[in-house]
Order: structure tokens, then sequence, then C-alpha cells
């Protein structure tokens, strides 16, 4: 029969009486040692380093939920101060100069060009929208995955980042980014031009940074993504076209050759823009941060990318409003940002080499995977 040496019957299986009278429980297995599978320490280290890296993840994954949960609680006071203050922004802006500047409209080319100077209540009603827009895909970003955000905390295994832990993790990312590149420069004995916005009124800050946070993300992202998408989508790719809305709202779509093209273009006007206001050592801080603004497009939708903008903008907004508390409140935060966000650093690489490497440098070239968040 072909049993091993010294066997001349198959493995004894010993049936308990209640197995005989074909009720629970089930037959009590006592197949010799010789049929047993053999220890292998290889496959156990194996088993063990595989058992560690997942938990490692969901670990890693529930610290990122929790901080980004923590940024979204901050950012509900930035808005709360940014309401507390339309009123005064309202009135100043009513009764404001039009030669002030403040009611420029421009877009990037990649200098600032006005095409546009409003004034009075044109530019009340103007500023009303921004802040509108700021609060809506706060709320529409909370609504939408603060279930997910929590089940991220408390489980730390949903498959997919949510809308929250995704802008969170960018934000970090791009936070420690920004201290780690300006202290080098700073190190290296370079002053870079920094604008002096804690001289400036505070209404004019808020109306400023919510200017910034929704127009540039408009003429930035929407027209040099989304407008030329769909434009190369009716002409060369029909079979690919999306609802004509969805290329001014984001959100949704393929990363392929010519997605990744435009955000890449996108981000390097954005950052060659922000030369005028301060040098040519913001461009590469900028034009990284210009990523994940198009990224967040792309992927999730233009709420996003003013909800990412805005949260850099209004970074330092509850400090100056509320004194002390904002002070230890972002003192405290940032410490907690910063570990998050050396984290995130080397996450958004490996996946970064990963999307690279299975759409660039594969010979199969598949250039419609998302990157993962």
């Amino acid at each position: 029969m072909g049993f091993p040496p010294g066997q001349d019957q198959p493995p004894v299986v010993v049936l308990s009486p209640a197995s005989k009278e074909g009720t629970s429980p089930p037959p009590v297995d006592v197949t010799p040692w010789q049929y047993q599978q053999q220890w292998d320490p290889v496959r156990e280290r194996e088993e063990q380093r595989e058992k560690w890296a997942a938990n490692l993840k969901r670990r890693t994954k529930q610290f990122g939920a929790f901080c980004s949960l923590t940024l979204f609680f901050y950012l509900a006071i930035a808005l709360f101060a940014m309401i507390l203050v339309t009123p005064e922004t309202m009135q100043r802006l009513n009764a404001a100069d039009p030669s002030s500047g403040l009611g420029v409209l421009f877009v990037i080319t990649p200098s600032i060009v006005p095409v546009l100077n409003i004034s009075g209540l044109a530019l009340v009603g103007f500023f009303i929208l921004l802040v509108l827009a700021i609060i809506v895909s706060y709320l529409y970003a909370m609504g939408e995955s603060l279930f997910a955000s929590i089940n991220e905390l408390i489980l730390g295994r949903a498959k997919r980042h949510s809308t929250i832990l995704t802008i969170g993790g960018l934000f970090f990312a791009m936070l420690a980014i920004n201290i780690i590149y300006y202290s080098l420069i700073r190190t290296s004995g370079i002053s870079p031009t920094v604008p002096d916005y804690q001289s400036e009124p505070l209404w004019e800050s808020v109306f400023g940074f919510a200017k910034a946070s929704v127009w540039e993300e408009i003429i930035v992202r929407v027209l040099f993504i989304g407008v030329p998408l769909l434009w190369i989508d009716l002409i060369f790719r029909r079979s690919q076209l999306l609802p004509p809305v969805r290329y001014f709202t984001g959100g949704g779509m393929k990363f392929g050759s010519v997605e990744c093209t435009l955000i890449a273009f996108s981000a390097i006007m954005f950052g060659f823009g922000h030369v005028q206001s301060w040098d040519f050592w913001k461009v590469i801080p900028s034009a990284l941060t210009g990523l994940c603004f198009g990224y967040l497009y792309v992927r999730i939708g233009l709420y996003a990318a003013i909800l990412f903008h805005f949260a850099f903008n209004f970074l330092n907004i509850p400090v100056r409003y509320f004194g002390d508390a904002g002070t230890v409140t972002l003192g405290l935060l940032s410490w907690l940002w910063l570990a998050a966000g050396l984290i995130f650093i080397i996450y958004y690489t490996m996946q970064l080499a990963r999307f690279l490497r299975d759409n660039v440098f594969s010979y199969e070239g598949a250039s419609s995977q998302t990157p993962r968040p």
C-alpha cells in the first residue's frame, strides 16, 4: 500500500461513543507522528515576520488616523476663528480702496498675471463664497469619511485610506519636508525670503489665505488638470470620457500617463507661481506640495485639495486669534504631526517607488493604476 517502513496500516482514527451513534463530537485524530507535518523553522520565521509586519502596519494606520483626527480638530478651531473674523473682514473689504490689490484675481503663467479687479459688494460677495467653499469642503470630508477614520483608529484594517487619513498623511509628510528643507537652508547660511504675514491685520490674512485656498486650486488644478483632460478625452479618448462636471469637481479619475503629466505640469507652475511673493527657494517645496494637490484633485476631488490648502494656510490663524491657548495647542500638536510626517515620508516614498516600478519601468506599462494613498 506504500506505507512508511514499519507501518502496515493507515492512520488510526478512534471514534468516541457519541460519534458511533452519529452525533458530535467529531472523530479524534490519532495520526502517527510519521504522517504529521514536520516542523519547518524557516517557514515559522516567515510567518512570524508576516504577522509582525501586519501588526506594524495596523498600528501605523491607527497612529496615522489618530493624528489625522487631531488635524481635523485643529482645522475646526481654524474654521471657528475664520468665522469669527468674517464680519470685520466683510466690513473692511467693502470699504477697501480698489487700488489696494485685495480684489485682484489672477492666473499663473507661471508668473502672476492679474485678470480682474473687484471691489465693494462684489469683493464682499467673493469672500463669502470663499468662506462657504471652505466650510462645505470641511463638512463634506467629515461627513464622507469620519466613520471610516474612526474605524481606522480602532481597528486599523481599512483596505483603503479614508479621505481624512489621506489628507492628514500628505499634510504631515509635507509639513516635515518643509521643516527639514528650510532648516537645511538656514543651516547653510542662506536666509530665504518669507512674507511678513504677522505684521498685517488678522482680517487681511484671513481673506488672503481663504482666497489662496480656493482661488489657487481653481486656477491651477481645474485649469491645468481638469480642463485639459476634458479636451483630451473629447478628442482622443472618448471611451474614457467622464461626466463633464467631473472634470471641474475632480475625483474618481485614473492615474494614466496623461493625468500624471498634467499633475506634474500643474505642480511646476504652482511652484514657480510663488517666486514673486517669496523667492526661488520656495519653488521646490511648493512644487512638491503641488503634486499632493494634484493627487487629491484627481483621486478625491477639488474639495480635498481646497481643504489641504486651507490646512497649510490657516495653520497659524488660531495662534493669532486665540493667543497663548492657540500657541500651546499648535505647539503640542506640531511635535505629534512631525513624528507622523517622518513616518508618512517613508510610506509615500515606498508607494511612489512601487507605482513607478509597476507603471513606468515595467515592460507591460499598466498606466491606469491608481497609486495607493
